[in-house]
């Protein structure tokens, strides 16, 4: 039997994990949207606070497709719920594509590469902020209608340059870094010791 194909098990730990790891996400959202900045580095922010669970996953199941999983079925569930457009998708599809790659290279049970992983799947999630770079008239016209701030919007508008949407991937890619050194801490902490990984 191939133990780097995903099981039943697998599959299920990966969906029980995508859940969390989305609930997580979007009260971290929720909280970040109050201010243009924080928005901007809510995946950075979301890298630091959620990806002890991508960690405690790889942890779990250190196969082909974990990653990749993890991270689509979150764009997906963002998209499906109304809370981001279908760049989301796009975005976090790719990260997830960039993020087996390197797992695949370096290894799928190494540290290495379940840090750099990490912070690869977080640069998916600027898929949220990302269309005010590509679309920015029609999406800014589009969110004041459905009830945003005019002045937040106008704050939003003078934040948008190519500097800013480098910044904002390169916080991203760190905060999931950050995020998997403190999920790194954490287990050592608690979950090795209760035998959960």
């Amino acid at each position: 039997m191939n133990e780097t194909k995903l099981k039943t098990k697998d599959l299920v730990n990966i969906g029980i994990f995508s859940v969390i790891y989305m609930v997580l996400s979007i009260i971290v959202m929720a909280t970040a949207i109050l201010s243009p900045i924080l928005w901007l580095l809510w995946p950075a922010i979301t890298g630091v606070i959620c990806n002890f669970i991508y960690m405690l996953l790889v942890s779990k199941v250190p196969k082909p497709g974990t990653a990749f999983l993890l991270i689509a079925i979150t764009g997906i569930i963002y998209f499906v719920t109304g809370e981001c457009t279908w760049v989301i998708v796009v975005s976090c599809v790719v990260s997830g594509i960039l993020a087996e790659f390197v797992r695949k290279i370096l290894g799928y049970k190494n540290p290495k590469s379940e840090i750099i992983s990490s912070g690869i799947i977080c640069i998916g999630l600027i898929g949220s902020p990302l269309p005010m770079w590509l679309f920015q008239e029609s999406y800014m016209k589009s969110i004041i209608e459905m009830g945003m701030d005019p002045e937040y919007v106008s704050k939003l508008q003078t934040l948008i340059s190519i500097p800013t949407l480098i910044g904002v991937i390169v916080t991203a890619f760190v905060g999931g870094v950050v995020g998997a050194f403190i999920g790194k801490s954490i287990f050592k902490k608690y979950f090795e010791k209760a035998g959960i990984i």
